[in-house]
């Protein structure tokens, strides 16, 4: 009887481990378009609201980025009974190097990306030179940032559960970038941090 009953265990224990390789809490379907996915490096945007802006390619991060997204969420997410499926519709991630021209100022002896800010007079701070509605992505204002380097802008569209979802998140990066995305160990931290972000607050968002 005990032999029987340590190989019904077992046999339970298989079965439950099998269940659970087998089990996908979550789906994530990139149907974003070629654009998004493709080059190397930076990628200029076009136009003139958008000189010194760049998007991102995936291939500066490996894994990239939305299987790295995929991984946070399924361990900031609990696991449910069924299959839930995320689709990505757009994510890009920006480069913005603008320096805004208005009619304010900046801190004196404040230094961005390596270079010295000109001073009140010259009436120039960070930030998008165009509006958002103009700018084609990587949108940013001076007061979004934390710091006092050129920041990433994340992007990101698509549905969870048939829900829309959206982020939209500025990061400051924390020191000087080479800011080419070629694999630089400071520009590759800095855009997986900014990953890491969006994922954050995606997840706050998917939970709604």
């Amino acid at each position: 009887m005990k032999h029987c009953f340590a190989g019904a265990a077992a046999l339970f224990l298989v079965a439950a481990s099998a269940m659970a390789q087998d089990a996908k809490p979550l789906a994530v379907i990139d149907l974003r378009p070629d654009n998004e996915k493709e080059g190397n490096g930076l990628l200029p945007l076009d136009g003139k609201c958008n000189k010194d802006v760049y998007r991102i390619a995936d291939v500066a991060t490996d894994p990239l980025k939305v299987e790295v997204l995929k991984s946070d969420l399924e361990q900031m997410m609990p696991v449910s009974e069924g299959t839930r499926t995320l689709t990505v519709l757009n994510w890009s991630i920006y480069y913005n190097k603008q320096i805004h021209k208005s009619g304010g100022g900046f801190l004196k002896s404040v230094g961005v990306q390596g270079y010295e800010i000109p001073n009140k007079s010259e009436g120039k701070k960070p930030g998008s030179n165009c509006s958002q509605k103009e700018s084609a992505g990587g949108w940013y204002t001076a007061n979004e940032l934390s710091g006092v380097y050129f920041p990433l802008v994340s992007e990101f569209t698509g549905t969870f559960a048939g829900k829309p979802v959206s982020v939209r998140l500025v990061y400051s990066p924390t020191q000087k970038l080479e800011g080419k995305f070629m694999g630089d160990p400071r520009d590759t931290e800095a855009l997986l941090a900014a990953v890491h972000q969006t994922t954050e607050a995606l997840a706050t968002a998917m939970s709604r």
